[in-house]
């Protein structure tokens, strides 16, 4: 789990919607060491491969951390891994919409689109992504959107 940054700013109703959920009274229950802790515990599961196991921890983490980065990306991880492509789709949404400086997010929604044969969806996704890699100036990125784009476009063609 990656994280990328750059100068992209949030929209002004995701700073609302990332404001909201910073105020919740929730996220003041665990102090961050012991929610670290849960992470660990969570992370080491992704690592061994056991979505099954990380994911009720990371459900539990995006509540009480619903503006932490790592939280939502290992639940919406965690989903898409195990299949539970509608839930992935809207996490990693909400993870594009609030994190709009990392684009993994929008990479892996493409990937749920795909997989859940919504494949004109995944081409817009992936348009997004290519403006945004140029806008940012990263090339690499706008290899990788630009292959993406052309092989998911192919296969909506045939």
């Amino acid at each position: 789990m990656s994280h990328t940054h750059t100068s992209i700013e949030r929209s002004e109703s995701a700073q609302v919607l990332h404001d909201g959920l910073e105020k919740l009274p929730g996220t003041k229950r665990f102090t961050g060491e012991q929610l670290d802790v849960f992470y660990a515990m969570a992370y080491a599961h992704v690592a061994q491969h056991h979505y099954d196991q990380a994911l009720p921890i990371f459900a539990f983490l995006a509540q009480y951390g619903p503006t932490r980065r790592h939280y939502l990306y290992g639940l919406a991880l965690c989903l898409q891994m195990l299949g539970r492509l509608e839930e992935a789709i809207s996490m990693y949404s909400l993870c594009a919409l609030l994190f709009p400086d990392s684009f993994e997010a929008a990479q892996r929604l493409a990937q749920c689109q795909v997989s859940a044969g919504r494949r004109e969806q995944a081409c817009e996704t992936l348009m997004l992504l290519l403006q945004q890699a140029q806008a940012a100036g990263n090339a690499a990125l706008e290899h990788k959107a630009q292959a993406m784009l052309d092989l998911v476009a192919a296969r909506t063609a045939t």
